[in-house]
Parts: C-alpha cells; sequence; structure tokens
C-alpha cells in the first residue's frame, strides 16, 4: 500500500494518462501525413515504435523526478518519513530494475509492432484459396459497376462510365493485376458477397461504388473491401458539381492504387492515372459515346452508330487532344472494314474512306497518347490495319515488358505471334497469359479460343475449367467444341454440339457446330446439307475448309488479294489452317517483313474429299 500512495504521489498515474493522450494524438498525426504526404511505408510504424519505447521512459522519469518552481528535481521522499523508507533514488537498485523491466516490454511490444506492420501491407501478402490452387496476390482488384442513385434513374451510363474508367486506370498501373470488365461487369444485380467475388474473380479487393447525379451536382461514394473477411480498407464519399468529375474519377483512382500500396512513386501514378483530358464535357460526351457503342454491339443495332459517331466527335471537338476520343472514333471505324466485326460495311461508305478515318484518328490518339503503353497498343492497332505484322510483334513485345503482370497484353501477344506463324512462342506466352489471369472464364475463354490452335493438348485443361465455370454459355460451348475436336476429343465434343443443339437449334451457329461434328464422324453428305442452310456469307470460307472444298475456298478470298482488301484478307492468318502463300501479294508483303508461314496445319476434324465432294 505505501508503493501504491507513493505513485500516486509522484503523479506516475497522472503521467501515464497524459502521455497515452499525447501518444494517442501523435499516431493520428502521423497517420494522416503518411497518408497526405505519401510517406514511405516505414515511417508510421517508426513513430509507433518509438512512441512505446518512450512510453516506460516516461513512467520512470515520473518516478524519480517532479516540477518545482525552481526546475527539475529528483523527488523528496513524503513528509516525516527518511528517504530510504519509501522508495529508491533515482539511480537505486528498485528503481533501476522497474526502469529495466519496462523497458524491456516496451522494446518487445514495439519491435513486435514494427515487424509485424513495417515488412507487409494491411492484407496478407496471399491469400491461398480453398479448393483452388490458384494464388491471389495482395495487389489484385475487381470494380464493380457503380450503382445509380440519381433521383430520375436515368445515370446509370454515366455510374458505368465512371466506374470502367476508374478500372482501366487501376489496370495501367504495372504491379495492380485487376480484373476485366467484362468479368466484374456480368455481376451486375448478382448478390455475392466480396468474398465470395474474390474467390470467383481471383483478386483480394473488391471496389463497390454508387454515383448520385441531380442537376450538375454529383455525389460518388466508394469503398474498398478486402474480399478475405469483408473488411472496409478504405471507404471515401465525394461531392461537388460535374466540374469536379474528371477530378473525382482521378482521385479515387489513385486512393485507391496508394492503398494496395503500388511500387510507383506518386507523381509517376498520377500521371498514369490522368484521365486523357481535363475537358469534363468531352469527357462525358466520350462517356456517353463509349455507352452507347457497347449498347448497340449487345443489341447488334447499326441504326445507333450515328449516334455513337455523334457524341464521340464531339468529345474531340471539344478536347482535339484527346487521345482515348480518337481512338474510339478510330475503333468505331475499325469495324467498317474488319470481316469478322459486328458493324462490318455497315456505314455506306467506299473502304477506302472508311479506312483513311481509321488511320487520321489512330494517329492522332497516338500522337496525344498519355502514355509509352498506351501509345504503343495504339501502334500495334495501327500496324494491325496496315499489315505490317512484324511491327506489330516488335510494339506488343515491348508493351509485355513495361507491363508484365497484365494477361490481356500476353493475349494480344500471343494472337500476333499466331499471325506472324511463330507458333512456339504465342505457345509460351499464352500460358503465361493464364498464369497472369484471374481465372475468369472471360479470360479462360481468350486464351484457349487461341491457345488451341498452336496446341489443342495445351488448351484442353482450360477448356474443363471454362464448361465447370458457365457450360450453359453458347460461347463457351461453341469455343470449347471446336477445341476439343482440334484435340482430337470426338466423343466429347459430340455432347457439346447436343447441348448447344438443345439451346439454339436452327442459328447459323448450331448449324456451323452440327456441320463441324458431322465432318468429325465421317457424315459428309450431312455436313454438305447444313452447309445449304447457312445464310450468313462470313461463314462460307471456314465451312468450305471444313468440308474439304480448299480449291473453292482459296477462289473465294482470290479478291481480297489487293492493297485497298490486304488488311481483310491478313485476317485470316489468325487460323493457322489458312495458306498465305497462295496469295501473291500477301505473301510477298509477309517475306518483306520475314513473316511468311512455313507450316500449314490442316483442319484435323476436316470431312475428308470423296469422289463427290465439289471442288
Amino acid at each position: 500500500m505505501r508503493l501504491l500512495r507513493e505513485i500516486k504521489r509522484r503523479k506516475v498515474f497522472r503521467v501515464a494518462l497524459v502521455y497515452a493522450a499525447t501518444a494517442f494524438m501523435l499516431l493520428q498525426v502521423a497517420d494522416l501525413l503518411a497518408a497526405g504526404l505519401g510517406l514511405p511505408d516505414w515511417f508510421f510504424p517508426m513513430v509507433t515504435t518509438l512512441t512505446i519505447l518512450g512510453f516506460p521512459i516516461a513512467l520512470v522519469l515520473a518516478w524519480a523526478l517532479e516540477l518545482t518552481p525552481d526546475g527539475v528535481k529528483i523527488t523528496q521522499p513524503a513528509d516525516g518519513q527518511a528517504f530510504d523508507e519509501t522508495a529508491p533514488p533515482l539511480l537505486g537498485k528498485r528503481t533501476v530494475l522497474v526502469a529495466a523491466f519496462l523497458l524491456i516490454l516496451g522494446v518487445g511490444l514495439g519491435a513486435g509492432w514494427f515487424i509485424g506492420t513495417g515488412d507487409k501491407s494491411d492484407v496478407p501478402a496471399s491469400i491461398e484459396l480453398a479448393g483452388d490452387s490458384a494464388v491471389v496476390t495482395d495487389k489484385s482488384l475487381a470494380v464493380l459497376p457503380f450503382a445509380d442513385f440519381s433521383p430520375g434513374s436515368d445515370q446509370q451510363w454515366f455510374a458505368d462510365g465512371l466506374a470502367e474508367e476508374i478500372l482501366n486506370a487501376l489496370a495501367r498501373t504495372p504491379d495492380l493485376k485487376v480484373a476485366s470488365r467484362t468479368a466484374t461487369f456480368g455481376l451486375r444485380g448478382n448478390a455475392q458477397s466480396p468474398s465470395e467475388i474474390g474467390a470467383a474473380l481471383n483478386v483480394a479487393h473488391v471496389l463497390e461504388g454508387s454515383v448520385r447525379r441531380a442537376g450538375n451536382q454529383i455525389r460518388v461514394a466508394t469503398q474498398l473491401i478486402r474480399a478475405s473477411d469483408g473488411h472496409h480498407l478504405w471507404s471515401h464519399t465525394f461531392d461537388g458539381s460535374m466540374d469536379d468529375a474528371i477530378a473525382i474519377q482521378e482521385q479515387i483512382a489513385f486512393e485507391i492504387a496508394r492503398a494496395l500500396k503500388t511500387a510507383m512513386d506518386p507523381e509517376a501514378l498520377a500521371a498514369m492515372l490522368a484521365a486523357g483530358t481535363r475537358s469534363v464535357e468531352a469527357w462525358e460526351n466520350w462517356l456517353k459515346a463509349q455507352a452507347l457503342h457497347e449498347e448497340a454491339i449487345q443489341r447488334l443495332d447499326a441504326s445507333e452508330l450515328d449516334n455513337v459517331l455523334a457524341a464521340a466527335e464531339r468529345a474531340i471537338k471539344l478536347d482535339p487532344g484527346f487521345s482515348q476520343g480518337h481512338a474510339l472514333l478510330a475503333s468505331i471505324w475499325l469495324e467498317q472494314i474488319m470481316p469478322v466485326a459486328a458493324f462490318y460495311g455497315a456505314m455506306a461508305l467506299p473502304p477506302a474512306e472508311m479506312r483513311a478515318r481509321f488511320e487520321k484518328h489512330m494517329e492522332a490518339a497516338i500522337r496525344y497518347a498519355g502514355s509509352e503503353i498506351e501509345r504503343l497498343n495504339y501502334q500495334a492497332e495501327l500496324a494491325w490495319v496496315r499489315v505490317q505484322k512484324a511491327d506489330r510483334v516488335a510494339l506488343l513485345r515491348r508493351a509485355v515488358e513495361l507491363q508484365p503482370g497484365q494477361a490481356y497484353e500476353h493475349i494480344s501477344l500471343g494472337e500476333a505471334l499466331i499471325e506472324t506463324s511463330l507458333y512456339d512462342e504465342a505457345r509460351e506466352v499464352l500460358l503465361k497469359a493464364v498464369d497472369l489471369g484471374r481465372g475468369t472464364t472471360d479470360e479462360l475463354v481468350d486464351v484457349f479460343e487461341l491457345l488451341h490452335r498452336v496446341d489443342p493438348e495445351a488448351a484442353l485443361p482450360l477448356v474443363e475449367r471454362a464448361l465447370a465455370e458457365d457450360g450453359d454459355s453458347l460461347l463457351v460451348l461453341y469455343l470449347s467444341h471446336r477445341a476439343l475436336l482440334h484435340a482430337g476429343k470426338v466423343e466429347a465434343a459430340a455432347e457439346l454440339a447436343r447441348a448447344f443443339s438443345l439451346r439454339d437449334a436452327e442459328s447459323d451457329s448450331s448449324l456451323v457446330v452440327q456441320l463441324r461434328q458431322a465432318c468429325a464422324e465421317g457424315r459428309n453428305e450431312e455436313a454438305e446439307a447444313l452447309f445449304q442452310r447457312v445464310t450468313d456469307p462470313t461463314w462460307e470460307w471456314l465451312l468450305l475448309k471444313t468440308l474439304g472444298r480448299d480449291t473453292e475456298a482459296r477462289e473465294l478470298l482470290r479478291p481480297l488479294d489487293t492493297p485497298d482488301q490486304l488488311f481483310a484478307l491478313s485476317n485470316y492468318l489468325t487460323y493457322t489452317f489458312f495458306d498465305p502463300n497462295d496469295y501473291p501479294l500477301l505473301a510477298d508483303t509477309l517475306a518483306r517483313q520475314r513473316a511468311q508461314r512455313h507450316e500449314i496445319r490442316p483442319i484435323r476434324f476436316a470431312c475428308r474429299p470423296t469422289a463427290n465432294t465439289p471442288q
């Protein structure tokens, strides 16, 4: 009891309370400084460690010293007591023992805190998914479509555009893996929890958000959620006018990238996440054009293209240096000259004029590109249309070097390598894309749709995974059926053909699936009958090759071997059974680039020609 009275008399408890309150305020300030100034990861743990270490020192000093009008002095014994009857002097044996104990305790707590926080972020370095061999990196994210809470519920296009731009900005960060738009926007209306979404997309974090727009005022609420436990790592509500919309989008992307501790310094990160224009009106028109374009593609409604073009052209009129606005216009004109595109030939303009418009806007996009990776991708697309295949490969290789952690860069390179007949390298690049990807069905399909052309056996595990995850999808069934036939799995393919026919019996796609299966099983006459029922002429070359009518197939494409149509002809290079040597201009173009095709791989399941097969 004497010791307790002495502790109270020497104001040790009071010092402890004051120190705790001061330390709390100090840590709050340190946390704000670390976030606001982008200070190194070790700053906050260091301040915390020093604060903890100071606590036992403050207690020892409170015991041994007191503040008097004459300054700081050694605490004197209580009235009427001898000094050695109450407490030890400043350097007495008991004081030294107590001080040593408290100091050791403080060092242990501080070291534990520093080690526990200084070497890792707020999330585990990796999360082993239950029942899955995939390891999720902490620097991975899914940006879900933002909800529209506007009074008129008429701003979903704006909410989608804002979420998509945040996604695209984050995807440009080299060491951050971001789930694709197709994968995340496909979850719209899904009641899955963040943990379930994280497991499905193989990401460690989920970004949710909402938009409320009334007149010129906008409110954007966002929250970053750790998928493993549903913990909210970061959330913020941004209020402002539409004049602040670009700044809000960039700030959200910046805060998320910083919260996930990307490797880039703040200035480089801010530059990479920039929206590409400072004109809010141009940016808004561009978002509108994107939304209209996406809707037109989903509905296969070419009548909307005039509205799409009008909105995109307004965007670049308001800001002629808006690279992404030019890129959108270029992509719209590319669809007019690309044989397999949804809106091929939909505009009543000469092909040469549409090609000129594509090149004009793509060159502008390259000139005004906001980053090197953006410029490389634009240059690669221009090289593709100009049938500069070797140049495209070189540009995409450079893009992969700059963004080695992005699956879609590897997929683009894999396609370019197939076109130049570099099959072995294409195989390695596409398998790397699988390792880098988040394992979504869309990514699996994107990879095996190319991989089965160069290594059918390697594509089979991806096909099995895609079927297990989304076996009801007609697209998955269609592409999986073709991949199985290329791998010689005729019986397994027959099951998929039946499943496809039950869901979609009379479409051209269904007829193509049945025709391929008939050829694989040797039912040539039935395959020929199915061919007569296909109405879409874009299938003709593929089906003639499948039927073994090679001479007809070769002559069908002969008119495309001209300077104006060479791009359209070069699109067939993605098929390893296409022989460019049948077309002098294309063959010469590839030879000058040292991109000749020396190995032609026949269709393994094609109908075997008979005496009655037309030629």
